[in-house]
């Protein structure tokens, strides 16, 4: 997949592909169906697929004050994309400037004279341009004058309720990780980069990966079984332990520690991709490092139920 940071990388020759429009945060199964479609308009008329996204958020910059947490990294939506077979990715920086940016203008100096799109796939609550101005009946008439095709792919349904990313947020936030699962289409995950931590999982018997996320989400501090890519891209259990370890009194910042089971070496400076599955227990202080271990001991045995189901 072809990514572009902005309009000037594009190609000076016209891409002329089959587009989408979005955030895409969390890149959720509603998501997937317009990727699906996309895909097959791109395959019936000869042409490439392309994402046009944002970032940050545009919620982390029309409402800096309010609180707010992208489910995904743009790194890991972008791996979506790609997975998912899309051709081309458009990440557009959203600032005051293109906050300013008019429907028209969007369409007319984005989609037609920088990329010459031959149809645009969206859902049917799309909107662009200052103030959300540019709904599906703007860019219907847009595409009729200048020539380009505008479909509107329907919502999907969970539990008789659209999925959307809000939705799969306020799961997330509330630990139901097997609920988030179940709307994304695959378990929601934290990735990350392998450092340096104190140690005390090893002097406990039980070795952690200490992960630096990239962004991701974080659910509630808790203990979590997970699936683990290893460094050869072995799929690995694992239980996670997301907080700020109060037996040990340290800092306020949570950490994401990964213990693998059944595996021996050194993780330091691997990318690991951790999937976080179902919520084992909440955090909680212990009197002692060997109430801690016990309890680590029935988290394993707690995980590895869990990842078996």
């Amino acid at each position: 997949m072809e990514m572009y940071q902005d309009l000037a990388s594009l190609p000076k020759t016209p891409i002329e592909p089959v587009v989408t429009i979005g955030n895409f945060d969390g890149v959720h199964r509603g998501h997937q169906s317009i990727l699906a479609t996309l895909k097959e308009e791109g395959a019936r008329i000869g042409a490439p697929t392309m994402v046009i996204t944002f970032y940050p958020h545009p919620r982390q910059v029309l409402r800096p004050d309010a609180e707010f947490h992208a489910i995904m990294s743009l790194r890991e939506r972008m791996r979506r994309f790609w997975d998912l077979g899309i051709d081309h990715a458009l990440v557009l920086r959203f600032d005051e400037d293109l906050a300013e940016l008019t429907a028209t203008e969007f369409v007319e100096e984005i989609l037609w004279d920088a990329l010459k799109v031959k149809a645009v796939h969206v859902g049917r609550d799309m909107a662009i341009g200052h103030k959300r101005e540019g709904d599906i009946r703007f860019l219907a008439s847009k595409g009729r004058h200048l020539g380009f095709n505008v479909g509107i792919v329907e919502p999907v349904y969970s539990d008789q309720q659209v999925i959307s990313s809000s939705r799969i947020r306020t799961l997330i936030l509330e630990g139901r990780m097997k609920e988030a699962t179940r709307l994304l289409g695959r378990p929601h995950r934290v990735a990350g980069t392998v450092i340096k931590g104190d140690q005390r999982g090893r002097e406990l018997g039980f070795p952690t990966a200490n992960v630096r996320s990239d962004g991701a989400m974080l659910p509630p501090n808790g203990v979590y079984a997970a699936w683990v890519s290893g460094p050869e891209g072995e799929r690995l259990q694992g239980v996670v332990n997301i907080g700020v370890r109060p037996t040990f009194k340290e800092g306020e910042a949570p950490l994401v520690e990964v213990h693998l089971l059944e595996f021996e070496g050194d993780l330091y400076g691997q990318h690991l991709n951790v999937e976080l599955v179902d919520h084992i227990r909440a955090e909680a202080r212990f009197e002692g490092p060997a109430l801690l271990k016990r309890q680590i001991t029935r988290d394993v045995l707690e995980a590895k139920r869990l990842l078996a189901g």
